[in-house]
């Protein structure tokens, strides 16, 4: 009976490979769960904003004379560039994606790109500007509200940080 096993098992695992390869080859990746991939991505990058700019913005950790202000501000920074790689993979998604509610958001995608890396940068050298803050903030929510509004809700996804 174990031979019959090891006899089929071959050729199986040939015609699961090869139909793997021909449909990888058929539909491009990029096509492969966008919405998901989108969302899931662009939920990355609320969630480090939120975590580390927004909720420490509203808490007044960015304020002169708050405690460790200046660690604070560099987190933030580097989270806001991080949620910038975020918003570039994202938008490369949607711009691959033949979805009309992805290729509109597309649109959106690069403006926050370039707001978030020019905060980031400014955040992660030290310089804060509640200005920039509360841009970001808007400009993070009236995505949000597009794609809720085409039906892909945009939920921060918390990220298991290492040493937080």
């Amino acid at each position: 009976m174990r031979t019959t096993t090891r006899i089929w098992s071959k050729p199986l695992v040939i015609v699961a490979l090869v139909a793997a390869m021909l449909t990888g080859s058929i539909s491009p990746s990029y096509a492969f769960l966008d919405k998901t991939r989108f969302v899931a991505h662009l939920g990355i990058a609320y969630y480090c904003f939120h975590h580390w700019v927004w909720n420490p913005y509203k808490e007044g950790k960015f304020n002169n004379g708050a405690d460790h202000r200046t660690a604070t501000i560099v987190k933030g920074g580097i989270a806001t560039l991080f949620a910038y790689h975020e918003f570039k993979v994202s938008e490369k998604i949607a711009q691959k994606s033949h979805d009309p509610l992805l290729q509109k958001l597309a649109g959106a995608i690069p403006s926050m790109t370039g707001a978030f890396a020019a905060v980031g940068s400014k955040l992660k050298s030290g310089h804060f500007d509640p200005k920039d803050i509360e841009n970001l903030h808007n400009l993070t929510g009236s995505v949000a509200s597009e794609a809720a509004a085409g039906g892909a809700v945009i939920k921060d996804v918390p990220v298991p940080v290492p040493g937080e």
